[in-house]
């Protein structure tokens, strides 16, 4: 009997023994930003900053407009950094309404509409035009500039929801959507959506988060290794406008079905190239200025969640899969000091018959989840 005590005794201590050093290796991102300078109100709503996490990944998000202001990975030695781009306040978010949402959730409508216009069982609707001639992101009063409901908060979740009254910047339908942030079990940072209308209306909705996986602020992405899954891109004009054309990326600047270094593909205009009131140095064949392209991504099955990019950066060692159940993917780089994969359907689906249908009607419910899964190589 004695030696049976010891036994479980030696045993419990063994197991507590592993319990600590499990917990060690756990190490919690040491500058997090502070509430305080989220705690607000907007338009009679309150306005807040809620952090979850799952002991390894922490994010922190607002309840302006779906904003991330903050994902905590840490790198191949175990420093935690900031990987998204972000501002340290609500009031420089709220500072001018940004027609480029930095980090914010997109809808109704996300990416472009050409003309600020489309026809939907015969009847033409009128949409706010804030991208020149076309829509952008849903117009100036969508997602990215409302105060959404905050429903439930957990330890690694956050549950929101918001409305979008009918003919809001042109749109029909009152547009009821819930917004879930969460983080997984497998350290990814899932974005969830779903939404109802009560008459017939078009419905894409996407997050503008933009990444750095060296922490941001960071120099650029230029070392960033990346690929997505998708043989085709949507064909472009001066615009960004889909022309309705799907092109082959093979042979392109375009084709990153294999892991390929952003810089080698964007040309870097050598000093004093550029000359005022002369015109810009030609891209080279076989690259691009900037990222800002629709890739049709290659799903097993249409809707199903699975991987569809990656992203590694060689000096932190950080390592992103990209997992979603959405036909598109765009890939955007701008100025290069971060970029963005928004999941979503196609630019400008209400005016191309033969992209993947936007129309969602009263009775159904869309549906949209996308991860961003975090590790080190």
């Amino acid at each position: 009997m004695i030696m049976t005590v010891r036994k479980c005794m030696a045993m419990c201590a063994i197991a507590l023994l592993c319990s600590i050093s499990a917990c060690s290796q756990v190490q919690a991102p040491g500058n997090l930003l502070d509430k305080a300078a989220f705690d607000t109100e907007i338009d009679g709503k309150p306005v807040s900053l809620y952090t979850i996490t799952n002991g390894r990944i922490t994010a922190q998000v607002t309840n302006y407009a779906g904003y991330i202001v903050g994902i905590y990975a840490p790198d191949k030695d175990g420093n935690y950094a900031n990987v998204v781009s972000h501002n340290d306040s609500i009031q420089l978010y709220t500072r001018g309404f940004s027609r480029n949402p930095l980090g914010a959730a997109l809808g109704r409508y996300a990416n472009r509409i050409g003309n600020a216009s489309f026809t939907l069982d015969g009847v033409k609707y009128e949409l706010t035009r804030n991208n020149g001639a076309h829509t952008l992101h849903g117009g100036t009063k969508g997602f990215d500039h409302t105060v959404w409901d905050v429903e439930k908060v957990t330890g690694n979740s956050v549950v929101m929801s918001c409305v979008l009254p009918d003919g809001t910047d042109g749109f029909p339908g009152t547009l009821k959507t819930t917004l879930t942030f969460s983080i997984t079990k497998d350290d990814g940072v899932s974005i969830s959506y779903e939404a109802t209308t009560d008459k017939a209306t078009v419905c894409n909705l996407s997050h503008h988060v933009y990444f750095n996986l060296d922490g941001c602020p960071a120099e650029n992405v230029n070392d960033h290794v990346v690929s997505i899954n998708a043989d085709k891109i949507t064909e472009v004009d001066a615009g960004l406008i889909p022309t309705g054309k799907l092109l082959p990326v093979e042979g392109t600047a375009y084709d990153l079905r294999t892991p390929t270094r952003i810089g080698d593909r964007q040309f870097t205009m050598p000093r004093g190239a550029f000359v005022p009131g002369q015109p810009m140095p030609a891209v080279p064949e076989g690259m691009v200025r900037s990222y800002d392209n629709n890739f049709c991504l290659n799903h097993s099955k249409a809707g199903k969640l699975e991987e569809v990019a990656t992203v590694y950066s060689p000096a932190s060692g950080r390592y992103m899969e990209v997992f979603n159940d959405q036909p598109g993917l765009q890939l955007y780089t701008g100025g290069r000091v971060a970029l963005a994969l928004e999941s979503q359907l196609y630019p400008d689906c209400p005016n191309q018959p033969d992209f993947p249908s936007s129309v969602l009607r009263p009775g159904e419910k869309y549906k949209h989840t996308v991860v961003y899964k975090f590790s080190v190589k």
